[in-house]
């Protein structure tokens, strides 16, 4: 026995370098890569922005608030810490004391899902024991509904659901990187010095051929719109006939992005890509262009109207009124069903059915929104006897709204059919431009000749003899069409319509194509009286977005040059925003490097005085009694009282930027609410000067 325990190490030793010799590398490899591994290093999601730079959509960072309730020292401070929540979720402290309660004997409660960084830097330095934060990122739609079937949203884990942030999802999330860790037995992660680190490729950021400004007016006037003829739903899409580019684009009922599960799926749909429909008199754009081109007539021409109706195989259509002989042009200008219904019966089917074709209808735009229906356009071989002077008229035949302002951009433009999109460019990460949008004509739908033979005609519609009167902007020159149609349903039609109006301005030069639709609506039923109203008052509105149509509206007056101002009043202002405010208004000012951050005690010549432009100011500065700040650390108040009172400064009206410059050359750290320009201060003017003002802002 002695033996063999003497003999069993020197075997277990021979044993080791047995291994060591044979098997040594191949093992000494195999732990390494057991005791090492990789952890993501996540990508950030790119930004949305409109044409102006204005940022629509970012990422913010939210936080999961989850306890420990078993952790020593939590129930003595338990009630505290649920008021606490409580307060930051508008959710009564009962709410999480019960789901605490519930999972008692668990050591982890999740509470809530969604922190934002104010409500978890208190929550942070309550010092909670269990606390459990977890960090990630958010969506944040800055403009809540604004354009919101456009951006579309994402789900819990940013990835896209709807709308651009559907369609651009692989450009948008980027590609996550990895970095080398090692864990030690214990199963710890620790960095590995020097190991490989592949860096995450960041998202990259859409701009838009959206304008802010134009989508709120837009979303504005058609919710009102809706409202007033008390329609079920209503959309509104404005594009450049010349590029395609999309301006802007509505619908009613919206939604809100950041609550996607709050609203319908009735409210997320965008029906101005979604929902096809008999497009009724818009579509005697296409009769026009074809009789017209064919040889069939001249616009000059007579039609025989007779007395408002016509029978066509057994079936008889009607127009608003009888019109007896007129023009065929003035048919246009009339919205005459029965002269286009007679025009197109002696076309031959295929030739009609070829000019619809190359307006684009039955085929989708190829816009770059998800969920684009192709509208339907039955062929020549399936129709029967009535379909073509019906169709001649919009009916049997389905599109949508974005397909109909499509085919109008070809007239406005000169017969080109162009392919509308939303997304101007991508950038990088650093801002360098990836791709850009290239602006495609499909084809050419017509000659620019009939287009300009037909123009005046289709301005016509807009006067006070056309039907889309309604529509009209004084000075500004709008040429369009008012549509009206009978909405199918169980195999015929009742007496419910959806009215439309669709149209391009100016006139001769048209930088704006645009249609408004009303489905169903109650007050009122025809195109011209519920669609054209609203198509002009966002036609006003846009105006002044667009520096040459405004111009052509209302000429500018040569102003006379200003030789004398009054001097403002810079009194008690830090020397950078006085000396910025003189300079605004014409006002040279020498300032010292020094004085920058100095008070102005006294100025020559005096606060509104008037003076010649271009005279020097001169500045005498005085050192605040406060601290003055560094540019790169948060300013507080000084412990030591001023030897002469300093009073809190009136800041309403300024931008953020130059009320909290203000504020630090005085030593008093700002705390906004809001973003644009100070509409309300705590303290206010005049009291003693504070350690910390609050300012709000609009």
């Amino acid at each position: 026995m002695i033996a063999f325990l003497l003999i069993l190490p020197v075997g277990v030793f021979a044993q080791m370098v047995r291994i060591h010799l044979s098997d040594g590398s191949e093992l000494r490899e195999r732990g390494e890569r057991q005791a090492s591994s990789f952890v993501d290093l996540p990508a950030t999601r790119g930004s949305i922005y409109d044409q102006a730079g204005r940022a629509l959509v970012v990422n913010t960072a939210r936080y999961e608030v989850a306890l420990d309730p078993t952790i020593a020292g939590f129930e003595e401070r338990a009630e505290e810490f649920y008021a606490l929540l409580g307060r930051f979720t508008d959710r009564p402290a009962s709410y999480y004391r019960n789901r605490v309660a519930g999972r008692a004997s668990r050591q982890y409660v999740l509470l809530v899902r969604s922190l934002d960084e104010t409500s978890k830097e208190e929550i942070d330095a309550a010092d909670i024991p269990g606390l459990l934060l977890t960090g990630s990122f958010a969506r944040r739609y800055n403009y809540a509904r604004t354009a919101g079937h456009i951006l579309g949203h994402v789900d819990t884990d940013l990835r896209g659901q709807a709308g651009l942030e559907m369609l651009y999802d692989e450009y948008l999330q980027g590609e996550p990187g990895r970095q080398a860790v090692q864990r030690d037995r214990r199963g710890i992660v620790k960095a590995l010095v020097g190991g490989p680190v592949e860096e995450p490729r960041h998202g990259e950021h859409l701009v838009l051929t959206i304008d802010l400004v134009r989508q709120a007016i837009l979303e504005e006037e058609l919710a009102r719109g809706v409202a007033e003829a008390e329609a079920t739903w209503g959309t509104a899409v404005a594009m450049d006939p010349r590029t395609g580019a999309i301006l802007a684009m509505a619908n009613v009922p919206d939604y809100d992005p950041n609550r996607p599960g709050a609203f319908s799926a009735a409210a997320r749909r965008n029906h101005a890509i979604t929902d096809r429909f008999e497009p009724g008199s818009t579509f005697k754009l296409v009769t026009a262009v074809a009789a017209v081109e064919s040889g069939l007539i001249a616009l000059e021409d007579s039609v025989d109207t007779g007395q408002g109706w016509a029978v066509f195989h057994g079936r008889t259509m009607h127009d608003s009124h009888g019109y007896g002989r007129i023009p065929f042009g003035m048919a246009i200008v009339k919205s005459s069903n029965v002269a286009m219904a007679r025009t197109a019966y002696r076309m031959e089917r295929g030739t009609f059915y070829q000019y619809a074709r190359a307006f684009g209808f039955g085929q989708p735009t190829l816009v770059d929104l998800p969920g684009e229906v192709a509208g339907s356009l039955k062929r020549p071989e399936t129709w029967s006897g009535i379909t073509l002077p019906w169709m001649a008229t919009g009916y049997e035949v389905e599109a949508t709204a974005l397909q109909i302002v499509t085919a109008y951009s070809a007239l406005a433009n000169g017969g080109l059919l162009v392919r509308p999109y939303v997304v101007a460019e991508r950038r990088n990460v650093h801002g360098r431009v990836t791709w850009t949008a290239r602006q495609d004509s499909i084809r050419r739908a017509f000659d620019p000749e009939t287009a300009e033979r037909l123009l005046p005609w289709f301005e016509r519609v807009v006067s006070r003899e056309g039907t889309g009167r309604r529509a009209a902007v004084e000075g500004l020159r709008i040429a369009g069409k008012t549509g009206t149609a009978q909405i199918a349903s169980g195999g015929g039609y009742q007496r419910r319509y959806r009215a439309s109006f669709v149209g391009f301005f100016p006139a001769d030069n048209p930088e704006v194509a645009m249609i408004v639709v009303l489905n169903n609506p109650r007050n009122g039923s025809y195109g011209g009286t519920v669609a054209a109203p609203i198509f002009g008052e966002i036609a006003r509105r846009w105006i002044g977005t667009f520096p040459s149509i405004a111009e052509q509206v209302a000429p500018a007056d040569v102003l006379p040059e200003r030789t004398e101002a009054r001097v403002p009043d810079v009194g008690g202002m830090p020397g950078v925003l006085a000396a910025g405010r003189l300079r605004a208004n014409g006002f040279p000012v020498r300032l010292a490097r020094d004085a920058a951050w100095q008070i102005v005690s006294a100025q020559r010549p005096n606060g509104g005085d008037t003076t010649r432009i271009r005279s020097a100011v001169r500045l005498t500065t005085t050192p605040s009694e406060r601290r003055e700040p560094s540019r790169n650390t948060v300013v507080t108040a000084a412990s030591d009282s001023p030897t002469e009172p300093i009073t809190m400064p009136d800041l309403s009206g300024l931008s953020t930027r130059r009320a909290v410059i203000w504020l630090a050359s005085l030593g008093v750290e700002a705390r906004l609410q809001g973003s644009g320009v100070v509409t309300a201060q705590s303290p206010n003017s005049g009291a003693s000067l504070p350690s910390q003002a609050v300012l709000t802002l609009r």
